[in-house]
């Protein structure tokens, strides 16, 4: 009969050693680094088509309430706020929220566009948007264009 070997390991016992845990750590740390980086630019692209979006929203939203109450309306830029307004009381119907690290080429305060009651821009209200209307996200700049009818597109 042969003597048994000796080994690092008891017979019994059980688990990982150091460097496998080792291992395991440094490829978790290898893809989670691959992740975040490769998921940077679409949550840039996404920052800059929730702005566009939050904008062609309010100019729709502006331009129903108009036709759905038969009032004048307003969309005004604060900040980082689009507010939709009725024009004579000035009251608030609609607010939207740009995200943090959007902005639009023009000084906070100002009156966007102006709604009349069957739904339309009003056409000295579009001919004073600065051209071109520019919405700034993340760094990245894009031109706004608005039709009459209150569409909003993307030169």
């Amino acid at each position: 009969m042969r003597p048994r070997a000796h080994t690092l390991r008891n017979a019994g016992s059980s688990g990982f050693t150091l460097l496998e845990l080792l291992v395991v750590a440094a490829i978790i740390g290898i893809v989670a680094g691959i992740a975040v980086m490769s998921g940077r630019p679409l949550a840039r692209a996404q920052a800059e088509e929730a702005a566009f979006r939050t904008v062609q929203q309010s100019v729709w939203q502006g331009a129903t309430m108009a036709a759905s109450r038969g009032v004048r309306t307003q969309l005004t830029y604060t900040g980082s706020t689009l507010d939709v307004m009725n024009q004579s009381s000035g009251a608030v119907i609609r607010t939207f929220e740009l995200p943090a690290a959007a902005s639009i080429n023009v000084p906070s305060g100002t009156t966007l566009l102006e709604f009349t009651p069957p739904g339309k821009v009003d056409e000295a209200s579009l001919a004073a948007l600065p051209d071109p209307l520019t919405i700034t996200s993340n760094g990245r700049a894009r031109d706004v264009e608005v039709s009459l009818i209150g569409e909003v597109r993307l030169r």
